[in-house]
Order: structure tokens, then C-alpha cells, then sequence
């Protein structure tokens, strides 16, 4: 760093000059000698503690970093995009597109996250929103260093809220799948498979093996503006084999009889892609599980049904990571612990077991 005196018309001007943590050169003239030293000291303070050390933060607003953030986001489903898309026009944009990067602190977020705590956000939701802004501004720290330390990185949000999870019994499995008519089966095949709605109407006829009772997850469906798109499961472990109970084969053996192998194995009534939302208007979604005596049901509790059946079965959590395509092992464990306290009994008893003579002599 240094300052480097030069006339002017107007003067003597002083530059300060330093470089930036990927090498490159900024400078900064100031006045007098006196407001270039106190500037080299705020430099060389805000260095070491990973403050904002780029002048060009205060003209560079959010949007464009936004701009610039999500057009290199290739890795990202269309879902997940439109996703970004929406939290940043309803969200982010009314409060801080016009900002410059450089304004945005610590606290201008925190009150962002608090009021829509108040206005009665769930604290998941808190989380995915803030989210997006925080990916921007490391994009921010990372495009040109215009950040050091990220604002958004020391937020406190509300604690999460402990969920529980809806199992059906085989008893409710079968009253749904009849009241909700001839697309119906469609309740079995998600009890059943542990299969996501998406993955379960991204099968083609030639992903079902009928003979080796197996079936192969390659793709999902997603809909996104309206429109169903084909893309990959949600990670890789998605990709993977699934065991097809006995039960559900003859729901899969109509399904597919006399359908050519790149078809959609579960098809709607026209023989197209399924879609959620139709799928739920074709079969009152609403009025069957008010039939059935579950008014909260989500289709997506269909799935964990199918993490509670396996477990009843004798799945390990290894066994039940692979059906369901977990990413880790942690992911299944977490995620339904509930399904496995009887194996605290275990440790139980293995103690009541215990010879009291043998613990003596230690």
C-alpha cells in the first residue's frame, strides 16, 4: 500500500493505492495528505478484519449482483431457479435491489428477517429467503472481492419448529386409493415405492421391470409456470433401483400393458404426463382425505408412509437410505428417527441383562 502525491490543476492530490486478496489494483485520491492517511488506516483495518476493501461497492447495486449470481447458477434444477425468481421479485428486490452492495449490513438484514418473522413467515421460510440473499453477496465477495465478510452470515432466525410426520396404515392406504377413483392407484404406487409424485411420473414403461420386480429412477418431473419439465431426480443418489411389493403389481401390470417402452409408465387418463395439481383436481384430493379422517394429508406424506411400512418390514436405516435415495445416510437418520426409538428398548434390556456379579468385580 501507498500514497503517492501528484499535481493538478486544481492542486495536489494524494492517491492511496492497495491491492485486493486476488491481486488486483484499486486507488482512491483524496485532498489532502491528512484523508489519504485516515483512508490507508480504514484499508488496511477493514483488510484484517474482512470488511469491504473495493470503493466500486458503493456504486454496484444488488440487482445486478443478482443479475450476474443467477446467470451463473447452471447447476440449478428449473424449479429451484423459478424458486430464486420469485423470492427475489416478491422479497428481496422491494427491499434491497436498489441498495449498493456496499450498504448492505448486518443489521438493515437482521430487521429484514425480524419483520417478516412478525408478519408470520415460518421460520423455514425465513431460512430459504434469506438464503438467496446471502448466496448473492458471496457471489458479491467472490466476483472482484466487492465484499470481504458477508452480512448476511451472522443472522439469527427463529428456532425451527419441530414437525411431525403422517403415516398411513395399509388399512388407510387402501380406503384412499378407492376414494380417490380410477387415478386412485396412483395412492398405492407412492405408499408402496417410497417414490416422490415427480419420479414416480418421470417413469417411462421401460423403467419398470416387471419380471426382475424392480424399478429404475433416471428422471424426475417438476412443474414449473405451468408447464411439466423433465429433469434429473433431486441428487444423485436419486438415481437408483427400488423393490416392487407384490401388492402393486397388478396396478403395474395394467398400467403398462401394451404401452411401447419410451411412454410414460404412469400416465394420465389422455395417456400424457401427469401432473400434480390435475392429478389432485382428477381425484378430490381434498374431499378423500376428509373421507378417510386425515384433513392434513399431503401427497408427500404418501412417501414417508412408505419410510414407516419398510421399517414395520425390518429395514435397517442402511436398507432404507437406498429405497428412498437419500443423499447420506445422516439425512434418513434425521429425518425419521421417530420410526427407530423401539431400539432404545434394546439398550434397555441389554442393561437389565447384565450380570450383576460380573459388574461387581469392576
Amino acid at each position: 500500500m501507498a500514497i503517492t502525491r501528484r499535481e493538478t490543476h486544481l492542486g495536489p492530490r494524494f492517491d492511496v493505492e492497495w491491492r485486493l486478496p486476488d491481486r488486483s489494483k484499486r486507488r482512491k485520491s483524496f485532498k489532502t495528505e491528512r484523508e489519504a492517511r485516515v483512508f490507508e488506516a480504514a484499508v488496511v483495518t477493514k483488510t484484517a478484519s474482512g470488511d469491504i476493501v473495493d470503493p466500486r461497492a458503493g456504486r454496484i447495486t444488488l440487482a445486478r449482483v443478482y443479475e450476474s449470481w443467477l446467470s451463473s447458477r447452471l447447476d440449478i434444477s428449473p424449479k429451484v431457479r423459478r424458486g430464486y425468481q420469485d423470492i427475489w421479485r416478491l422479497r428481496l428486490e422491494p427491499r434491497f435491489g436498489g441498495w449498493s452492495v456496499g450498504k448492505i449490513d448486518h443489521p438493515s438484514i437482521q430487521k429484514w428477517v425480524n419483520e417478516m418473522a412478525e408478519a408470520g413467515l415460518s421460520p423455514r421460510t425465513l431460512r430459504w429467503y434469506h438464503s438467496v440473499l446471502k448466496m448473492c453477496l458471496d457471489h458479491a465477495g467472490d466476483n472482484g472481492q466487492l465484499l470481504g465478510r458477508n452480512p448476511a452470515c451472522r443472522t439469527k432466525f427463529p428456532a425451527m419448529r419441530q414437525t411431525g410426520h403422517t403415516y398411513l396404515s395399509t388399512a388407510e392406504i387402501a380406503a384412499l386409493t378407492l376414494a380417490c377413483g380410477s387415478q386412485g392407484d396412483v395412492v398405492s404406487l407412492l405408499a408402496y415405492t417410497g417414490l416422490r409424485f415427480g419420479e414416480l411420473t418421470g417413469l417411462k414403461v421401460e423403467d419398470v421391470d416387471l419380471k426382475a420386480r424392480r424399478i429404475r429412477v433416471r428422471r424426475s418431473i417438476t412443474q414449473v409456470g405451468g408447464k411439466l419439465i423433465e429433469g434429473n431426480p433431486k441428487s444423485a443418489a436419486g438415481r437408483r433401483s427400488i423393490p416392487i411389493p407384490q401388492r402393486v403389481m397388478p396396478i403395474l401390470n395394467t398400467r403398462l400393458a401394451g404401452r411401447p417402452p419410451g411412454e410414460p409408465a404412469i400416465a394420465s387418463p389422455m395417456g400424457s404426463l401427469l401432473g400434480l395439481e390435475n392429478w389432485k383436481r382428477s381425484v378430490r384430493w381434498r374431499q378423500s382425505i376428509i373421507e378417510i379422517g386425515r384433513p392434513t394429508l399431503r401427497v408427500h406424506d404418501l412417501r414417508h408412509t412408505y419410510a414407516s411400512l419398510a421399517r414395520r418390514a425390518g429395514a435397517d436405516l442402511r436398507l432404507l437410505q437406498k429405497t428412498m435415495g437419500h443423499a447420506s445416510i445422516t439425512v434418513t437418520a434425521h429425518t425419521y428417527a421417530d420410526l427407530y426409538d423401539d431400539e432404545l428398548d434394546d439398550v434397555a434390556s441389554a442393561l437389565d441383562a447384565l450380570d450383576d456379579r460380573r459388574i461387581d468385580r469392576f
